[in-house]
């Protein structure tokens, strides 16, 4: 497939080409840039006042220094579903999701696996009796860090984003996949009275492009990258109801 102009996989980003600087809400997050270095968390740790810096979970590492990141699905099989890629913004592939495809098992269950092929996070949505469309988000397998979960609005998509202790921290709104399912859309990270913009999940020619600030906890950054993931199975299966209803 031939690239655009301005297509972020054709060509490194440039220093003067960087997405825009979100300005993030209080996540007890440094407001300094991070150092180059691999970083070491001290959990507990509070100098003079600062609030603790929150864990980051193995393998995030390379969220700490990011506040753009791109997801592209590579390939779907019938037997074994969705692969994505997940890249940063010179397009090289940091992170790669595979689906677990099995019947009578979770709605989602995808491993996020680093270039090792070490598993470092997992989506997963229980199969539960419930209208409620919740996704958890774990980091590693057995450790939730946070929480997507689908606030019902019939004119607009609207997504809570939460922390391990289930409280509220960000929304994602968009339009109603009612109304666009078939093109390119955009959805806004908002502060939760959605007074603030802090970020952008833009879905364009079939990838997903997530922007956030850079100074955001990285288990929030992790939760966001799991959320563009559920947006895209949101898009499918309304793609998949309008097309069935089409051919009844």
């Amino acid at each position: 497939m031939a690239s655009s102009p301005g297509d972020p996989f054709a060509y490194p980003k440039a220093s003067g080409d960087m997405p825009p600087n979100y300005q993030s809400l209080s996540f007890n997050q440094p407001t300094n840039p991070p150092h180059q270095e691999q970083p070491r968390t001290h959990p507990g740790s509070d100098f003079k006042g600062m609030a603790p810096i929150p864990p980051v979970p193995p393998g995030m590492e390379l969220l700490v220094q990011m506040n753009q990141i791109l997801i592209q699905q590579k390939y779907f099989t019938t037997q074994r579903g969705k692969t994505y890629e997940i890249l940063n913004t010179m397009g090289q592939r940091i992170f790669l999701g595979m689906q677990d495809f099995r019947c009578c098992f979770p709605k989602l269950d995808m491993k996020i696996m680093d270039n090792s092929n070490k598993e470092i996070m997992h989506l997963l949505q229980p199969c539960k009796c419930t209208c409620t469309y919740e996704a958890e988000v774990h980091a590693p397998l057995g450790t939730i860090i946070g929480y997507v979960t689908q606030n019902w609005n019939a004119y607009v998509t609207s997504l809570s984003i939460s922390n391990a202790s289930k409280e509220t921290v960000l929304l994602i709104v968009g339009p109603s996949f009612r109304t666009n399912i078939f093109g390119d859309v955009n959805f806004e990270v908002k502060s939760t009275d959605e007074m603030h913009t802090v970020g952008k999940i833009s879905r364009d020619n079939e990838r997903f492009v997530v922007q956030f600030p850079l100074d955001l906890d990285v288990n929030i950054k992790a939760v966001l990258i799991g959320s563009a993931i559920i947006l895209d199975y949101m898009v499918e299966s309304a793609r998949s109801a309008v097309l069935s209803r089409a051919n009844n």
